[in-house]
């Protein structure tokens, strides 16, 4: 009895060593699904040079990110610049997406992996559609839950499904096509440094102004213009607002012509460069964002620099961070001791 289970447990192990050769060498089995293996979207793949048009459907919104020239626009945000980084990882990223295992056909089952049809109520799932430029299909998918490392070895999942098709599917592969249309907007707008400030004036819609400036760049900073009893709350307090245009990023942008300027609650900032450059802010608030049209001058050799960044932010008006808005809206008594803000 005992030599008849010795030789079964070995049968058992023998039969468990060939099934995890085969797995290991990727040859399947006779009911594996033939698809197991293959890529999601062949023909992207093949073509993906040829991808002039991208649209994402996500819930009831709709994002359209077209190749223009030697870039990309969203046409949703007047054709502004595309996050180029974002798009190229998502067009890679479903190109190299292959199918893991079968999941479920029932449409009930759809939203636990957030494969459902878009468009409706609730769906969290996104269409993807990649189209060239005469409009034909290279590839489509529904994008769902994603899975980091469900597959091991620092390997991605994502539940994915063709529109039309029953069968859901996790598909081995990096995608993240999460976010709203501004989340595909390039984002950087102007960095001007600290260390390049000579002279910050902010001046608020009542008309009472905040002037910060030093000689040097090593120089302290120090008020201009203020009543002799204003005094720094600390060594620090002047700095923050001369940070205002440093690394100065979008939450979203709409053409200048949609948001003209208001006639009031307007605040306004102009910051001098010691190289020469002159970069004017107008700031103000709308549906609950921050909303700011920024205009460049510059002299010597700052005048190509400029020409340059006006050419890339006259035509837009940009939603910027809380924070920066806060900055930009600073007022002498928020940096000086004995003073009363209003």
């Amino acid at each position: 009895m005992q030599s008849k289970g010795l030789i079964g447990l070995l049968v058992v192990t023998a039969v468990a060593v060939v099934l995890a050769v085969l797995v290991s060498t990727g040859v399947r089995g006779p009911q594996a699904d033939p698809l197991v293996g293959a890529k999601v979207l062949p023909q992207l793949g093949e073509k993906l040079g040829e991808v002039a048009r991208v649209t994402l459907f996500h819930g009831d919104a709709r994002t359209t990110l077209r190749r223009q020239g030697n870039g990309w626009v969203v046409e949703e945000r007047g054709n502004y610049p595309v996050d180029a980084a974002k798009l190229r990882q998502t067009l890679l990223g479903l190109a190299e997406l292959s199918y893991v295992e079968a999941k479920t056909r029932k449409a009930e089952f759809y939203p636990r992996l957030e494969v459902e049809d878009a468009g409706q109520k609730g769906a969290k799932s996104t269409l993807i559609t990649a189209s060239d430029d005469k409009g034909d299909i290279l590839g489509e998918i529904i994008a769902g839950k994603r899975r980091i490392d469900q597959l091991g070895g620092n390997v991605d999942g994502v539940y994915v499904r063709k529109p039309g098709d029953g069968q859901s599917w996790l598909a081995r592969g990096t995608l993240d096509v999460a976010g709203d249309t501004p989340s595909w907007l390039e984002r950087a707008i102007v960095d001007l440094p600290r260390e390049k400030i000579k002279e910050v004036v902010l001046i608020a819609p009542d008309g009472s102004k905040l002037d910060i400036a030093h000689d040097a760049p090593a120089a302290p900073l120090a008020l201009k213009d203020a009543p002799a009893e204003a005094k720094p709350k600390s060594d620090t307090a002047l700095v923050e607002p001369t940070t205002a245009l440093a690394s100065l990023t979008l939450a979203d942008v709409r053409p200048a012509s949609e948001l003209p300027l208001p006639e009031k609650d307007v605040s306004h900032a102009e910051f001098t460069t010691f190289d020469g450059l002159v970069v004017k802010v107008a700031l103000f608030e709308r549906d609950g964002k921050n909303w700011a049209r920024l205009e460049a001058s510059g002299t010597g050799e700052a005048e190509k620099e400029a020409a340059a960044l006006n050419s890339k932010l006259s035509p837009w008006v940009f939603a910027i961070q809380e924070y920066k808005a806060k900055s930009l809206r600073t007022k002498l008594a928020d940096v000086t001791e004995g003073q009363k803000s209003s």
